[in-house]
């Protein structure tokens, strides 16, 4: 018996060209894998391997809730808890000011000027959270707390969008 016939075909059953083909896949495929499995064992960076101790904390916490309308602005109350998912939380809204919501517009000039919207208010909370921190991450339930990012002011009735002004730490 021959090893490739007349037609190419290695022992009569299957093209060398095929073959070749078949066995490129299954190696790509296998080094591909290797490769993935390889990253989820272990990480290049050290620090991400380390235990990070997670301690509970207390932190005050200032959000503003921009050019809201006046209808949902009214509808947060001092002392409403917060929620996450469908849980109440022990973090409460400790205080809450609303005032004429500020815009920026350009004059007719071409100048930037910060105006008061005639309709719009703006909302300034505080509220006292009880957060988990981990190394450098303050957290409030699911949500990481830092000046600058967005907060999902959520609460038994309300759900809002505001930005952390504030964090204070006050209990570690």
């Amino acid at each position: 018996m021959k090893i490739v016939d007349q037609k190419g075909r290695l022992f009569g059953i299957i093209n060398i060209v095929d073959l070749i083909l078949i066995v490129l896949i299954v190696a790509i495929a296998w080094v591909g894998f290797a490769k993935i499995s390889s990253h989820a064992k272990s990480s290049d960076n050290p620090a991400e391997n380390e235990f990070v101790e997670i301690k509970p904390g207390e932190a005050i916490i200032n959000v503003k809730i921009p050019l809201a309308d006046p209808v949902m602005a009214q509808s947060l109350h001092k002392n409403d808890f917060l929620v996450t998912g469908n849980t109440m939380t022990k973090s409460y809204i400790q205080d809450i000011q609303i005032k004429d919501g500020l815009y920026e517009r350009t004059s007719s000039e071409g100048k930037i000027i910060v105006a008061t919207h005639p309709y719009k208010k703006d909302v300034y909370l505080t509220i006292y959270g009880y957060v988990n921190l981990q190394g450098a991450t303050i957290k409030l339930d699911k949500q990481t707390v830092r000046v600058g990012k967005t907060f999902y002011v959520k609460t038994r009735t309300t759900e809002l969008v505001g930005v952390v002004t504030g964090v204070k730490i006050v209990k570690e």
